[in-house]
């Protein structure tokens, strides 16, 4: 039996206190509903931009992780993936570069003044080593930042699971793919309009990008096998 508890956590942008405080709640609720369960805590991306403290995130993830026995899954979204080619440009002016200030990089490298450059460069080797997609196939669960293709996975690529927002992913009477037989998805990436969590009927994919960063809240959700979803929000 999976007694494995999984807690994702939609995009965060910057805003560390709302983080933290999903973190207190989850680890709470486990330790005194599920003491003897083991939680596996996995971050959909988009940690960085648009938000007040992007930097204090990414150094507050990377304690997160080696802090854990049960090491927690980062994946990569497709801000972080901006910001890395951002920098890889080396110039001001280029598209690379411009892109990523014009939607949200801006307060990014705000969060970054007055720090020594060896921070950025450590945050910058541990944002391209992380993943963009994890699978627990025990749990018949895949997570990922925007979504999957259809039709051809797990043969996606990276761009796919950072940006796409397909009208057939969205909809999974659409999924074609033998490898989704028995599987659910689990994305950010695209805002849901209420803040409140988005899935379809079959539940087969959750979208918990609830909108932290535009007035919506921050939502983290508990996956347990064969019981109902369980959300948090901050």
């Amino acid at each position: 039996m999976n007694d494995m508890i999984y807690c994702a956590i939609g995009d965060i942008h910057g805003e560390l206190e709302r983080l933290k405080d999903l973190h207190r709640q989850v680890l709470g609720y486990v330790r005194d509903v599920f003491p003897k369960r083991p939680v596996q805590f996995v971050h959909l991306g988009d940690l960085i931009d648009r938000g007040p403290d992007s930097c204090g995130v990414v150094d507050y993830l990377m304690e997160f992780e080696a802090g854990r026995s049960l090491q927690p899954v980062t994946l990569r979204g497709n801000h972080e993936q901006m910001m890395i080619e951002a920098h890889d440009a080396f110039d001001a002016g280029s598209s690379a570069w411009l892109q990523w200030v014009g939607n949200g990089g801006e307060e990014t490298l705000a969060s970054y003044d007055g720090k020594p450059l060896r921070v950025l460069e450590r945050h910058l080797a541990w944002l391209r080593s992380l993943p963009t997609l994890h699978e627990a196939d025990a749990a018949g669960l895949v997570f990922v930042h925007a979504g999957i293709d259809p039709d051809r996975f797990p043969a996606c690529g990276e761009k796919v699971h950072m940006w796409t927002r397909r009208r057939e992913f969205l909809d999974p009477r659409c999924w074609t793919a033998p490898a989704l037989e028995r599987r659910r998805v689990v994305h950010g990436h695209t805002p849901t309009r209420d803040s409140f969590p988005e899935t379809d009927e079959g539940g087969r994919r959750l979208n918990i990008d609830t909108g932290a960063v535009y007035g919506g809240r921050m939502t983290a959700v508990l996956l347990r096998a064969g019981e109902p979803d369980l959300f948090f929000h901050a």
